[in-house]
């Protein structure tokens, strides 16, 4: 399905209780060198330190609860960066990797192995980070009793993103499931002729769930892109009714997979 424009009540107390998806007020009263400091960094928050689209006041409570987070899960996220929510879902009992390669944060915030230890001592959480490609991270297989990927999969080029469903199929336990957000862009086919912007693609879903081996058990594919019951034009005739960033214009596209039993 698509991010709806209205919350539920229980997202906008999930965001107030972790205060995300932007950290806290103090990130205002507090300047930038000092939320790594002990008592700040509890302040700010985990979701200071990773910069975002507001649509995550809408994901990030979705994947949580379609995560069905309970303590001694194995989790892998993929592209978490420096998002709160792997810690989050640390804090919650689950044993946490994060895979990604990248070097820096979207909030500009080095993504390095100090910085990384360092919030993890701050927040109380022990998550794992593997800065590298998910081929390249000696992932176990049939381990992971969930995955989770926040915005990330429209970023990826074709073949990695091939190789990358390989590996998820690979490593997720039977049963487990692979929890998904991908962003719609607005400025994109088959909203106009562009076929990619700075940010990514629109890629179909239809093929990705064909292509990565796994059974869709939540989305609509009216609401997917590249399924055959998708309409472009029906859905911008409803965007009232949906949630769309601010930040750049997206909707955001919400879907789980489960591996075979």
């Amino acid at each position: 399905m698509l991010a709806r424009r209205e919350l539920p009540q229980a997202y906008l107390e999930w965001n107030r209780r972790w205060a995300a998806p932007f950290g806290s007020d103090w990130t205002r009263r507090v300047g930038r060198r000092w939320w790594t400091r002990p008592i700040v960094a509890s302040l700010v928050g985990p979701f200071a330190f990773q910069g975002n689209n507001d649509t995550r006041c809408f994901e990030y409570p979705w994947a949580f609860d379609a995560l069905q987070v309970r303590p001694g899960l194995n989790a892998l996220e993929i592209g978490g960066s420096l998002s709160g929510f792997q810690f989050v879902l640390d804090r919650a009992g689950c044993r946490v990797v994060n895979v990604d390669p990248a070097t820096e944060s979207e909030a500009y915030w080095p993504l390095d192995r100090p910085t990384f230890d360092l919030l993890n001592r701050r927040f109380g959480t022990r998550v794992t980070l593997k800065q590298c490609m998910i081929q390249e991270a000696d992932l176990p297989s049939d381990h992971f009793d969930r995955v989770v990927s926040i915005s990330v999969i429209e970023h990826i080029p074709p073949d990695d993103l091939r190789v990358l469903l390989e590996h998820v199929r690979r490593v997720l336990k039977p049963g487990g499931l692979f929890v998904l957000t991908v962003d719609l862009f607005l400025d994109l086919q088959p909203f106009s002729t562009l076929t990619q912007n700075k940010f990514g693609t629109n890629i179909s879903i239809e093929r990705l769930v064909r292509e990565s081996g796994l059974t869709r058990i939540g989305g609509d594919p009216q609401e997917l892109h590249g399924f055959p019951e998708f309409n472009a034009t029906r859905l911008l005739e409803a965007r009232d009714d949906y949630y769309v960033g601010r930040g750049w214009p997206v909707m955001v596209q919400t879907l789980v997979l489960a591996k075979p039993l």
